[in-house]
Order: structure tokens, then C-alpha cells, then sequence
């Protein structure tokens, strides 16, 4: 099946997306600082059942970079007008590490527009102020134009030790797009990230179907925090994806795939 790949004028920018298949419509919201390409494997095995739309959010991939901060809600926005555009009323909204802040922030404006979540590699809270001090600093370091630092530290970051040794390629891929990607994107978005809210509130009033995924050597959103998220949403399950750090739909695309399938064919 063949992807189809367009911009659309979104919230003032252009907006560049992946669309294939037909169905029951499944956006997947990328995470930082990267593109809607991690999502390759889930657009091709999704596709058979769902109409898969993998957008790049505004300022990466080849989207529109524009100024100022990228707060959660600004995404979510662009999103739902996206949406509008491509005339969804109701779609289930996955989103993975920023894209799951993103996925909050949209059920918290448009609660009608979700018909379920899928959660991966992500958390509620808002960020410690040390947090916070990291997303800072994080976007003076992109703006001073280091951008092979940065691509070097979030690579280590980002997988489990056993994707590093068996999956070079998957590693050196995701550090030349964080490499290519906007200094300024990376500024704006982590300031963005620095400034959410807690969505923990928002837990206990989700009340669509909910599948949460968490990487078991997920040091940035700990299999901890997935169970306490799971614990605050009503009906949700979670699942522990094994040998994955915090991309799963990278490092475990057949496992996350199957169970992305199973869940949505009950919804």
C-alpha cells in the first residue's frame, strides 16, 4: 500500500503528513526531538485496519519551523485543525514520549475528538524544577549551535542497552535526524516541554479506552510511572515491552504492532 505524503496550511504554518490505509482513524504523535519516520513500521502494519495519519509536528521533520515557544496546547491545536482539515470528527490519538504530553493536552481541549489513547514511553507529571533547569539549558545549547552534542547525548539517552549493541543502525538513524533538525525547533519545543502542565488531574476524567506501553529499561518514563499512570486512568492496561528503552515503536516494532492491532480491533 502506498503512503501518501502532503502538506496542509496548519494554524499558520505548513504542516507536512504520512497518510495510508482506511478505517477507523489512528494519528501518531511523534516524540522529541524527532520525526513522524519513527513511525514507518506501525503506518505499514496499522494501514491494513485503520487510516494511519503520521504528521510532522510543527518545526521537524518537514514541517514548517516557526518562532516562539511550543507550548503542548499550540501541538494540539495544530493537530485538531489538521483534523478538521482531512474532515475527522474522532480519531485514536497515540502518542509517544512528548507526543503523549501532546495526546494530554488534546483530551484535555477536545475531549469529543478522542475515541482512545495509546500512550507510550510517556508520563502525566509536569517537570522537577531540575527538570525544568535541563529543558533550559537544553534549548541555549541548541541555540549557541550544538547540535552534535545534543544528537549524542539523546541517542544514549533514548535506547535500551541491548538496542545500542544489536541495532546500530536503528541508533545511527535517530542521531542524524535529531543532528538534522532545527536548532530552533529544539529551543522552542523544549521550552514548550519545560512549561506543561501536570495532566495528572486529567486522569480520573479519561474515560475512552486507554492501552499504555512502557520500555523496560525506559529511564526517561520508568515502567513505575506507566503502572501509576495506568492506576489513575479507569479501565486502562499497560504493557511492559521487553529489551526497550524509550522509543518501543523502534526498538520492538513487531511486538508494539501486534498489540497496537489487538487493541484497536476492540475499539
Amino acid at each position: 500500500m502506498h503512503t501518501n505524503q502532503s502538506y496542509k496550511n496548519v494554524n499558520g504554518f505548513h504542516m507536512f503528513y504520512r497518510e495510508q490505509g482506511s478505517g477507523v482513524p489512528v494519528i501518531l504523535i511523534h516524540g522529541f526531538p524527532l520525526t513522524g519516520d519513527i513511525w514507518k513500521s506501525q503506518i505499514e502494519v496499522l494501514s491494513s485496519k485503520a487510516r494511519v495519519i503520521a504528521p510532522d509536528l510543527r518545526g521537524f521533520g518537514k514541517s514548517e519551523v516557526t518562532d516562539g515557544t511550543y507550548f503542548m496546547e499550540l501541538f494540539a491545536h495544530d493537530l485538531k485543525i489538521l483534523l478538521d482539515e482531512l474532515g475527522i470528527e474522532k480519531a485514536v490519538l497515540a502518542g509517544i514520549s512528548m507526543g503523549g504530553y501532546i495526546a494530554f493536552a488534546f483530551h484535555k481541549l477536545f475531549p469529543s475528538s478522542v475515541r482512545a489513547l495509546i500512550l507510550l514511553d510517556t508520563k502525566p507529571g509536569a517537570d522537577s524544577e531540575q527538570g525544568k533547569k535541563g529543558r533550559f539549558d537544553l534549548a541555549q545549547k541548541a541555540r549557541s549551535g550544538k547540535m552534535e552534542q545534543i544528537a549524542d547525548e539523546w541517542a544514549g539517552r533514548l535506547f535500551a542497552p541491548s538496542t545500542t549493541k544489536t541495532r546500530p543502525d536503528v541508533v545511527r538513524t535517530v542521531r542524524d535526524a535529531i543532528f538534522h533538525t532545527s536548532p530552533e525547533a529544539i529551543a522552542n519545543a523544549s521550552l514548550g516541554m519545560m512549561e506543561r502542565q501536570d495532566s495528572t488531574p486529567l486522569l480520573r476524567e479519561i474515560s475512552c479506552p486507554v492501552l499504555i506501553m512502557t520500555g523496560d529499561h525506559d529511564r526517561i518514563a520508568p515502567v513505575e510511572e506507566a503502572q501509576a499512570m495506568a492506576a489513575g486512568i479507569k479501565g486502562s492496561r499497560v504493557e511492559v515491552i521487553e529489551n526497550a528503552g524509550h522509543l518501543t515503536c523502534l526498538e520492538a516494532p513487531e511486538q508494539v504492532n501486534s498489540l497496537l492491532l489487538d487493541f484497536l480491533s476492540r475499539v
